[in-house]
């Protein structure tokens, strides 16, 4: 994958998603270079200088979270000098639980998780969703694979609350704890799918859970350019963790990447 910044141009203001995209022929997960003058006129419009709300948002979403960028590198390349951060964002997100719910009604951002999901093959047994937050991924994932266990764990109490809480209009059979995303307190090889949505990437320990063959998925909702920069030396440290190969591709607002573990 190139390591190029992305264009910024290579949103559309139109709001299109990836997978309409990927139907016209773009699967290659990076940017053609292409932008026609009609997708210009969309975005700015024939009468008006000024970009429609869409593709300000479209902007927003997908650039402002620069930090996303050396954080990733910072956790890729030296993750247990960082498990320090796991208490600090439990007492973070413990504060901010009661309003985390309305930043995922915002458009796009179950978009790169559902790309995610049609890309994956197989059908697991064992779910493990790594910092589920208030359990928007592990609720996806239950209804993607009814029959699976699925297991959602957040190292804020306050946030597994509304996860289970979240969980009951649907009657949905997860299982929902608190634990700390770098040091898990399940046993090797336990897990045929672990999750990990706008999470920090502990990589050694997410393919420590895996099963062989089993697959590590790590999704980011905004900040798509930024993970892209920093996908390589994550992949490199999955790889280094036990997969086989990791590959990561641009999807909406975000980004998504896939290893699968030897064996």
């Amino acid at each position: 994958m190139s390591s190029r910044p992305p264009d910024p141009l290579r949103l559309h203001g139109d709001g299109q998603s990836t997978a309409a995209r990927s139907n016209s022929g773009d699967n290659s997960g990076s940017d053609s270079g292409a932008y026609s003058g009609s997708d210009l006129g969309a975005d700015f419009g024939s009468d008006s200088c000024l970009p429609n709300p869409s593709f300000l948002r479209g902007l927003l979403l997908s650039y402002a979270p620069a930090a996303l960028s050396p954080a990733l590198w910072a956790f890729a390349t030296a993750p247990e000098r960082l498990t320090w951060t796991t208490q600090v964002s439990s007492r973070i997100f413990s504060a901010v639980s009661p309003l985390y719910d309305e930043l995922t009604e915002v458009d796009g951002y179950g978009e790169a998780l559902e790309q995610a999901l049609l890309d994956l093959r197989g059908v697991p047994a064992r779910i493990l969703d790594v910092a589920t937050g208030t359990g928007y991924a592990a609720r996806r994932l239950k209804r993607q694979y009814p029959r699976a266990e699925v297991i959602g764990v957040d190292a804020s109490p306050e946030m597994a609350a509304i996860a289970r809480h979240n969980a009951q209009p649907e009657d949905l059979d997860i299982q929902l704890d608190v634990g700390d995303a770098a040091r898990l307190g399940f046993e090797d090889a336990s897990f045929d799918l672990v999750v990990a949505q706008n999470a920090p990437p502990f990589c050694d320990e997410m393919l420590r859970l895996l099963r062989p063959r089993g697959k590590a998925v790590l999704v980011y909702s905004f900040g798509g350019p930024w993970v892209e920069l920093a996908w390589s030396p994550i992949a490199k440290r999955l790889e280094r963790s036990g997969a086989s190969h990791a590959r990561g591709k641009r999807a909406g607002f975000g980004f998504y990447g896939i290893a699968r573990k030897r064996g």
